[in-house]
């Protein structure tokens, strides 16, 4: 590509790894994101399958993520406490070279961060878009930190609730709350510290709960719950809040196995986030704007694609880039090539979700008989998220 100005918004895993990918195709690129450094290295785990890992893997050294991990075969239980199903991951790494894992979220962006540095790029924290302006063909951006003029193309990677996409397109649909909170904490439970070889999935009597233990002895644990009303943005921070969460978790699970109360009542630092569903978006893009990852397709986090979409996202952007001289075109291409395959995924997550919703005792029957023979169905149709090649795509 020619030497193009491009602005980045978002330092999670979309923004640094498009940019990676787009300062070694030459063009000079800038990534602002609006929390600060330490802000960074919160937050919990996520999953990561091969159809990210791969992608991952051409832009930084993973072996550093496998500091602290879970694999990601899944043992489903019930409240009781009865295994009722298995999704084994081991075959993938036969399949598709690599095997998903449970990382932290901290961990993935540390990488892609120090390899922006490495490249000259460092991201800039505490940088918090404003406002956007047209001069001629540039774009100028006002930020917190003062004005950023002069960029042939601006990027929104800002997540979820993003202001590049409120900004650049201010009529459409806003992200909706399901009703649902995702809970969690990592924390070190006396009687619970052998490495997991699987994530333990529990259907409790109200509420759905997951947990494994690192190979560090780590306990990482996540509940997804329901919720009426939808919190305030940073609501979760406040100690009494959390007090509170974490009270409502322990009645939940009272009557489940009784290892999840013990995980609940021995941690002391609790997260909480709501999920938000997406409404598709008509348009990606303008001429000189593209939105991508959640920006663009927010997905809800039940079949663990978050960051693996994000990445692909950029592989498609780049190489979309890299083709294409006029950038609107390589815009268009990219919602072109992208939109069914994330319309898909998104679908299969929302289907996931209603099932971790508030359960019946009828549905929790035939769920208990079932689920193993819909595991083995479901992993055959996995094949074409897993494996995404990107080079056959673009």
């Amino acid at each position: 590509m020619d030497k193009l100005k491009i602005l980045i918004a978002g330092g999670g895993v979309a923004g640094p790894a498009l940019a990676i990918q787009l300062i070694e195709q030459g063009a000079e690129v800038k990534v602002i994101e609006s929390r600060t450094e330490a802000e960074m290295n919160e937050g919990l785990f996520f999953g990561m399958s091969p159809n990210g890992l791969n992608i991952l893997s051409r832009l930084v050294d993973i072996s550093r993520i496998y500091e602290e991990y879970v694999p990601a075969t899944l043992h489903f239980f019930n409240a009781k406490g009865r295994q009722i199903a298995e999704l084994d991951a081991s075959y993938q790494k036969e399949a598709y070279g690599i095997s998903s894992i449970q990382v932290r979220r901290s961990a993935i962006n540390n990488l892609l961060q120090e390899k922006l540095a490495s490249l000259g790029a460092p991201v800039e924290y505490g940088c918090k878009l404003q406002s956007i302006a047209y001069a001629g063909s540039k774009i100028d951006v006002m930020t917190s930190k003062g004005s950023l003029p002069g960029y042939d193309l601006l990027i929104g990677a800002d997540g979820v609730h993003s202001l590049c996409r409120r900004l650049v397109f201010p009529d459409a649909p806003k992200p909706s709350f399901t009703k649902m909170l995702s809970t969690g904490a990592i924390a070190r439970i006396p009687d619970c510290q052998q490495p997991s070889q699987a994530v333990e999935m529990t259907f409790g009597m109200r509420a759905f709960f997951g947990f494994s233990v690192t190979n560090k002895g780590n306990v990482w644990w996540f509940n997804n719950y329901d919720w009426e009303q939808e919190p305030g943005r940073g609501v979760f921070d406040d100690p009494a809040v959390q007090q509170q969460v974490k009270q409502e978790l322990l009645e939940l699970h009272k009557d489940d196995h009784a290892k999840i109360s013990r995980i609940i009542a021995g941690s002391s630092e609790l997260f909480a986030y709501p999920i938000y569903d997406m409404p598709a978006l008509e348009k990606w893009h303008t001429e000189k704007v593209c939105l991508i990852g959640d920006a663009a397709h927010a997905i809800s986090p039940h079949t663990g694609q978050g960051a693996s979409l994000a990445l692909e996202d950029s592989a498609v952007l780049a190489k979309c880039l890299a083709k294409y001289a006029n950038p609107a075109e390589a815009f268009a291409r990219f919602q072109q090539l992208r939109a069914d395959r994330v319309a898909r995924v998104i679908a299969q997550a929302r289907k996931v979700g209603k099932a971790k919703s508030k359960p019946n005792p009828i549905g929790s029957f035939f769920r208990d008989m079932m689920l193993k023979f819909f595991i083995n169905t479901e992993k055959k149709k996995m094949d074409w998220v897993y494996g995404y090649e990107v080079e056959k795509v673009v």
